[in-house]
């Protein structure tokens, strides 16, 4: 019989608004029946806003762990979502790709699940670093290494990861979950956050209490190594084989001149080819911890049976202090830059404004401001480029890029119809804009249709177990508290035309921008006289 093939990891958010996130709460077949701690009656489920807010419950564990629950009973599921509070700017120099590296290693299961003797697999797991240190060492020397010794170090390297490899139990971890009945186990790292997430029956609780724990508080990070390279390979198909994404990078580095969020969540390759299972380990211990994480449970569950095994299965997380945020913040932009890449690909517009955190009272204003220009076919950009002038055949526009947690960037993205020239689409962004602050203001009607979207996205959010466990933890971990959800609504709703026009005249502004291009090279002129 084939193996199993491993999780679907939507592994970084190389461009987040440009990607529909597909959330879906499936129901699975219901496997044998498990004893509950309470048993539960069927209730109807209210999907108002204002009333789902006093249906969510909340504990903590004793080592500081947040629970957040929503008892559905309507069907024998439930949904679960873990939130780190580590992403791509919370790496050292040097590490860049860690972050995303514990993404993977959160598959490779525990001292339990994923190895067929941990007795012989454990100081496997110590020589193979062993022999990884002087590795790294002669490599760090360039080209004063001494290739024999290179040669004779590597060797030496692989035996032992082929030692330490034999007694691993390949997608062990996967496989127990998918064949429990969850159809959507998955994870994600962005420069923000890690998330992992997936549904189950709801007689498989304590199954996945004991996963989900057991791969919180104490991983192996078995197979680093393999991984590292496989994210290696993630990186250099998706950025330096990809137009697009060398656009994104270049546009990163070139916005962002201090905070982390210049480096992406993929990690520089140097990087990727240097850090180690020691600095992975470090890292865990520094972010996985009880105070910088929240779960979020939506379904067929109760909070007296979740709260016995929180305590039983998540206790072993660490009580450690939560580290403290980045302290580094990016220096007001003073003047216009600029990256272009010269390509045969398809030509690219890039353009992004510096904006504040998503915490930030002013944020709604700025996600109001991309919708209403470039948020679909009724914005302004759309109208203009897409529809009318056929400049262009795809504008997408959107607040936090490429995160929310810091001061981040207002973002727009064009892709030019054949024949157009780049630059003159370029401008007709900044024509669309100087219209609606000279000319053509937003009106109240376009308002008031960006606010019944927004409640219609949330609502539908809410619905799905998946979604509304995503937003609570989302909103806890980046806003301070699960209540943020449902304050979005009434933040949206507050919102004046001016306020959008002043978010307009504050930030996007020449001084103020980043632009990314990709143009087509130069034709060769032809050479026909001969030389």
């Amino acid at each position: 019989m084939p193996a199993p093939t491993p999780p679907r990891r939507a592994s970084h958010q190389t461009l987040p608004w440009l990607l529909t996130l597909a959330l879906a709460a499936a129901l699975a077949s219901p496997a044998a029946a498990a004893t509950k701690v309470a048993p539960k009656a069927p209730a109807p489920v209210k999907t108002g806003l204002e009333n789902l807010e006093k249906q969510v419950k909340e504990f903590t564990l004793a080592n500081g762990l947040k629970f957040i629950v929503v008892e559905r009973h309507n069907a024998p599921v439930f949904s679960f979502q873990t939130l780190v509070n580590a992403g791509g700017a919370d790496e050292q120099v040097g590490q860049t790709g860690i972050a995303h590296m514990m993404e993977h290693m959160a598959f490779k299961g525990t001292a339990v699940v994923g190895t067929k003797d941990w007795a012989k697999e454990k100081p496997l797991l110590d020589a193979e670093e062993t022999a990884y240190r002087p590795l790294l060492n002669e490599r760090r020397k360039g080209l004063k290494a001494d290739t024999t010794r290179l040669a004779v170090l590597q060797k030496a390297f692989g035996e032992a990861q082929e030692a330490a490899r034999a007694e691993v139990e390949p997608n062990e971890f996967s496989r127990i979950i998918e064949g429990a009945g969850a159809p959507d186990m998955n994870a994600e790292t962005s420069d923000d956050v890690t998330r992992y997430f997936y549904s189950l029956p709801s007689n498989r609780l304590e199954l996945w209490a004991l996963m989900e724990g057991g791969r919180m508080a104490t991983p192996v990070l078995r197979e680093f190594y393999k991984e590292r390279d496989v994210i290696y390979e993630e990186r250099r198909m998706g950025v330096e084989s990809s137009p697009i994404g060398r656009l994104f990078m270049g546009f990163l580095n070139t916005a962002y001149v201090a905070h982390p969020y210049k480096t992406g969540v993929i990690g520089f390759p140097s990087d990727l080819k240097s850090f180690s299972r020691t600095q992975g380990d470090a890292f865990f211990r520094e972010h996985y911890v009880a105070k910088n994480m929240a779960v979020a449970v939506v379904g067929d569950v109760t909070v007296p049976e979740l709260q016995a095994l929180g305590a039983k299965y998540f206790g072993g997380i660490s009580d450690a202090p939560a580290p403290p945020p980045v302290d580094t913040q990016e220096p007001e932009q003073q003047a216009e830059r600029r990256v272009i890449f010269e390509d045969p690909a398809q030509p690219m517009v890039m353009i992004g404004w510096h904006i504040p955190a998503g915490d930030d009272p002013r944020y709604a204003s700025y996600e109001a401001l991309a919708s209403l220009l470039g948020g679909g076919d009724w914005a302004r950009l759309n109208k203009a480029l897409v529809k009318e002038r056929k400049i262009a055949v795809q504008l997408q526009a959107f607040a936090g890029l490429p995160g929310e947690k810091y001061a981040s960037m207002l973002g727009v993205l064009v892709v030019p119809a054949t024949g157009q020239d780049p630059l003159k689409v370029e401008q007709a962004v900044y024509d669309v804009i100087d219209s609606v602050l000279t000319v053509s203001p937003f009106t109240a009607a376009e308002l008031d249709g960006y606010k019944v979207r927004v409640r219609a996205r949330n609502i539908a959010r809410a619905e799905g177990n998946s979604g509304l466990a995503d937003a609570l933890t989302r909103a806890q971990i980046l806003q301070g508290d699960w209540r943020e959800f449902f304050r979005e609504q009434e933040r949206v709703q507050a919102l004046q035309v001016g306020d959008l026009l002043g978010a307009m005249k504050r930030s996007l502004i020449k001084s103020n921008r980043t632009v990314g291009l990709i143009v087509n090279p130069p034709k060769q002129a032809s050479n026909e006289g001969g030389r």
